[in-house]
């Protein structure tokens, strides 16, 4: 899909509904963080909640 200036824009970026994410307000600790979403950081997301070593938080 492309827009006015050329350039490609995935059409999950044109339809999907993006729920609003509070700010941090205090510093936290994660023992794993997952960065992406696409098919390897979903499996990786969905394994490491399987096997119970994640605590799942959207955002």
């Amino acid at each position: 899909m492309r827009n006015d200036s050329g350039k490609t824009i995935s059409i999950w970026m044109t339809t999907a509904e993006v729920p609003d994410q509070p700010l941090l307000t205090e510093n936290t600790h994660a023992d794993v963080c997952v960065v992406g979403a696409g098919i390897a950081g979903m499996s990786a997301a969905d394994m490491l909640t399987r096997e119970g070593n994640v605590s799942s938080s959207a955002g």
